[in-house]
């Protein structure tokens, strides 16, 4: 049986550069997903995530903090060359409307649920759960994240 994960709607680089040279987005703050879709930066339906891409990467020269569901190894690489961190997150469909669209739950007097843990076959491809509601400051990898990751890019390296 073929199992095919949704890679999310695609975000460059530069475009993120062009917006914090802008002024819209804060690169001091997280920016999450909820910030790239309220600054237009995406469209507005955001399904299965954002997939942050490398186009424009040379642009980056200041150290950004961001939470997406995917990035291209060149993205990845790029944002940590310049000091920052790129943080794959994992949400659920509940878990997008709760992040984009929180007013819709104080609107019809429900509580904001608690963030979904992946399925077992996307655990290797995301480095922390969702957290709700959307946070502002970044945070620091936990031990166990960091150990995680470091297994991750070691099981790569032997795999090539």
């Amino acid at each position: 049986m073929l199992v095919i994960f949704p890679c999310g709607q695609p975000c460059g680089l530069g475009k993120i550069a062009k917006l914090i040279n802008a002024g819209k987005i804060d690169s001091s703050e997280l920016i999450t997903m909820k910030t790239l879709k309220d600054t237009s930066a995406i469209g507005k339906q955001i399904k299965d995530g954002i997939r942050l891409m490398g186009r424009g990467a040379e642009e980056i020269k200041w150290p950004i903090h961001l939470e997406v569901s995917r990035a291209t190894a060149r993205a990845k690489a790029a944002v940590e060359a310049a000091g920052g961190t790129v943080r794959l997150v994992y949400y659920n469909k509940l878990g997008f409307r709760a992040l984009l669209k929180p007013e819709w739950f104080a609107k019809k007097g429900r509580l904001i649920p608690k963030a979904a843990r992946p399925p077992p076959k996307q655990r290797d491809k995301v480095d922390s759960i969702g957290r709700l509601p959307a946070p502002t400051k970044p945070l620091p990898f936990t031990p166990e994240e960091l150990e995680f990751t470091a297994k991750r890019e070691a099981a790569k390296v032997i795999a090539a």
